[in-house]
């Protein structure tokens, strides 16, 4: 995909991998219209890139609902980046029924709704490209991250549905499985033993990548035209 002139769309855009995403993105010659909860954050990364912030909390349906038409009525999405993600880190058991739906809204259903919305625009446009962010929890999980593994599985279950629905047309999916990023919310998973020494076992039997810090450049190239 080449990002020079298009429009990126990245959501959870205030900080962590997202703030490094949009940074990447708009070195590369992006226009990045940015999504997050925190809108001064968001206002200063936009005023940084040279980019728009559309403030949205991604946990409200509502917001989600009328988010591809604000973002839309200042010009085309050429790429959507669903990186926005919240983690719950317990035993399943202990959840509240807040956790379990807020948690699925915002890392499953969110990106799913933003995608059903975006995607017949890119196509009747001729042009197009989705990247999902999801995780190596989403095929290896553990103690402690249940609910956050079973929201990414989802993830990437619908991206790779997504892909062979858009075989032979103009629009491109890519799916992420990272894996250990250093950021905020990995600091929070670990601070929660059995889930920590899950995360160090698979490290160390090197059953999961390791990241030492955020990417610095984005890889959406796909090998074939709907790649996953």
């Amino acid at each position: 995909m080449r990002l020079r002139n298009s429009r990126v769309l990245v959501t959870g855009a205030s900080r962590g991998l997202g703030k490094n995403i949009a940074q990447a993105m708009a070195r590369h010659g992006a226009e990045v219209a940015l999504v997050a909860r925190n809108a001064e954050q968001l206002e200063e990364l936009a005023k940084e890139l040279g980019g728009k912030a559309y403030p949205a909390d991604l946990m409200d349906p509502a917001a989600v609902e009328s988010l591809i038409g604000r973002v839309e009525a200042d010009g085309p999405i050429d790429v959507i980046v669903n990186n926005a993600g919240i983690d719950r880190v317990g035993r399943f058991y202990e959840a509240s029924s807040d956790d379990v739906r807020d948690l699925l809204q915002v890392n499953l259903i969110a990106p799913m709704e933003l995608c059903r919305q975006v995607m017949p625009l890119m196509i009747k446009r001729g042009r197009g490209h989705i990247v999902n962010v999801s995780s190596m929890g989403a095929i290896s999980t553990g103690p402690g991250v249940t609910l956050y593994g079973a929201s990414k599985a989802g993830l990437s279950h619908f991206t790779a549905g997504i892909r062979s629905e858009l075989r032979n047309k103009p629009v491109n999916t890519t799916l992420v499985q990272i894996g250990e990023v250093k950021t905020d919310m990995i600091d929070h998973i670990r601070a929660f033993g059995p889930a920590r020494r899950t995360i160090e076992r698979s490290l160390k039997f090197r059953m999961i990548p390791q990241e030492r810090g955020a990417p610095t450049s984005p890889r959406l190239r796909a090998r074939s035209p709907n790649s996953c």
